[in-house]
């Protein structure tokens, strides 16, 4: 059997003479709070099965009730002095007469024919008997059990943290929603606090220990001028557990005479680096152009972006024309030659004497067409003495001058030969 009852905080609307009234409190006040038990038997229903729900209310003189459940179907048993408001709730026609300071009121509840949980919910008044409602005490508990299973316990957890509220249990065979196997969460409207939370420096009792803000160690506080929750290298600092009001316990603020620059600000263009990464406006200023023309704007002002200007396009990897496609153009390369990953190179991408000597035409001659000059001060149409885009040096190309010189000769020859 499972079977708990609990003190219900909140109050239902309770019923007199058919008309909805906000719990007993309401109506009935001045008088002790009444103890109240609810039991049910059979003490293991089956799912479908009967069951007759006892409600004793510790009273002076009179009592009544008003009962409510989630499931099933509530019945009046005669001689209770009780009544259905409907199937799911029942209340008391007239005051009961205790006895031996306890009043009893019965009733039978009829299980679903499926396996589940039920939570019964009473409201009760213990009455002085002076036909008024002066000197007369309230009260509200409630009691969960399963049927048609050994039922396991579950607790309302209305934040989502895994833990909910050990004063509202329900008992189930499955897990309902919005509620945790686990109970002991002390502030269930905070995601953040429950058992097994480590504790910060808050003033909250962030695990559920009961104490607040302890074990923590004694660290360096730095002073935090602009309230931001960050602290200065430049400014004061004092030993503590918790940071004193004007300090905070990060020294990383870049401008702490600005509430809106921190590590954790967004970044905007505003010409400042606002979440203080050493970089300005980054990532929000307007880029425009595509490929070797994109170029992002000197300024937060909207149109203030200017694009470069396009280039021909040559076999490097990188779109130099401007229009989205990369090495496209027919003719960038030697006959033969193809620009699969940014350089010329034959169709098995192996090289053959062949484009041994294309290399030599496109990066030592088309050098010195280009003006001359060492091959790293380059020439003016972006020729042999451009920086290889791959990453490679120029000075490359003279090293294979001597091997591209000698295939040409033995290729000269064979065709003397000839």
């Amino acid at each position: 059997m499972a079977l708990l009852a609990t003190l219900v905080a909140s109050q239902a609307h309770a019923r007199r003479n058919g008309t909805a009234v906000e719990g007993c409190n309401g109506c009935h006040s001045g008088g002790a709070t009444p103890g109240i038990t609810i039991d049910h038997s059979p003490k293991n229903p089956a799912a479908g099965e009967a069951v007759t729900l006892q409600v004793q209310i510790q009273a002076a003189n009179s009592g009544g009730i008003y009962l409510r459940t989630g499931t099933g179907r509530l019945s009046p048993i005669a001689g209770q002095g009780t009544r259905l408001i409907d199937e799911r709730q029942l209340v008391h026609d007239a005051p009961k007469r205790a006895s031996g300071g306890v009043v009893r009121f019965d009733a039978q509840w009829i299980a679903p024919g499926a396996p589940g949980g039920v939570v019964v919910e009473v409201w009760a008044v213990s009455a002085n008997g002076d036909n008024g409602s002066r000197g007369d005490g309230a009260s509200a508990t409630s009691a969960a059990f399963a049927y048609g299973c050994e039922g396991v316990t579950y607790y309302l957890d209305r934040d989502g943290d895994g833990y909910g509220d050990s004063g509202v249990p329900r008992v189930d065979c499955v897990q309902p929603a919005e509620h945790a196997p686990r109970g002991g969460d002390c502030d269930d409207y905070r995601v953040d606090v429950h058992p097994d939370q480590v504790e910060v420096c808050n003033g909250l009792d962030d695990d559920c220990d009961g104490e607040i803000d302890e074990d923590l160690v004694v660290t360096t506080q730095y002073e935090d001028a602009d309230g931001d929750g960050y602290g200065s290298l430049f400014g004061a600092t004092v030993e503590a557990k918790c940071p004193p009001a004007g300090y905070a316990p990060s020294a990383n603020d870049c401008n702490d005479k600005s509430p809106d620059v921190h590590p954790d600000a967004v970044e905007t263009c505003n010409l400042y680096d606002d979440d203080c990464d050493g970089r300005v406006d980054e990532g929000v200023r307007e880029v425009c152009g595509v490929g070797m023309c994109a170029r992002e704007a000197i300024a937060c002002t909207p149109g203030s972006c200017t694009p470069g200007e396009p280039s021909p396009e040559v076999c490097n990897g990188v779109d130099d024309d401007c229009d989205g496609e990369t090495d496209e153009d027919p003719g960038l390369c030697a006959p033969g030659e193809g620009c699969p990953n940014g350089t010329c190179s034959g169709g098995n991408g192996g090289g053959t004497p062949g484009s041994a000597v294309s290399a030599v035409s496109a990066g030592v001659g088309s050098s010195g067409a280009s003006g001359g000059g060492a091959p790293d001060e380059g020439g003016t149409n972006g020729g042999g003495c451009a920086v290889d885009p791959q990453g490679g040096s120029p000075w490359r190309l003279l090293a294979l001058s001597p091997l591209a010189l000698l295939a040409l000769r033995r290729l000269r020859r064979a065709v003397t030969a000839r």
